[in-house]
């Protein structure tokens, strides 16, 4: 059976599976999230702004990234003219090391260049 993998805009009916993953994210090495965040309300507003994106196999989502102008990080300078910011990804424990991520990242890079995007801000842990 072929792996069928399909990267989108998240609908509403998505949300609580999307806290399901942060929340599994929780304790694992490297990870800076708690309950408090990122949270269903981070999750909604993301939403709202249409800037929260899953990836999902066989119908499940397994992966979830937020690309969008956050202002999270508008502290620090840069020469970019119209950057947005990658926050939030996320890959189901259980699915690591299968190239998720990068499949995930692959399709989110592609999205920020569809919208306009000139560069993408983000801060990473391990």
């Amino acid at each position: 059976m072929v792996n069928s993998y399909e990267f989108s805009l998240a609908e509403q009916e998505d949300i609580p599976q999307i806290i399901n993953i942060y929340h599994s994210l929780i304790g694992t090495p490297g990870c800076t999230w708690s309950l408090s965040y990122p949270n269903r309300e981070t999750a909604q507003s993301d939403f709202c702004s249409n800037s929260l994106y899953v990836l999902k196999k066989n119908g499940t989502i397994i992966a979830v990234a937020s690309l969008g102008e956050f202002n999270e990080l508008e502290h620090l300078q840069w020469t970019l003219k119209a950057p947005c910011e990658l926050a939030r990804i996320g890959v189901m424990p259980t699915l690591h090391r299968q190239g998720i991520g990068s499949n995930i990242l692959k399709n989110i890079i592609k999205t920020a260049k569809q919208k306009g995007f000139d560069g993408i801000r983000m801060l990473v842990s391990k």
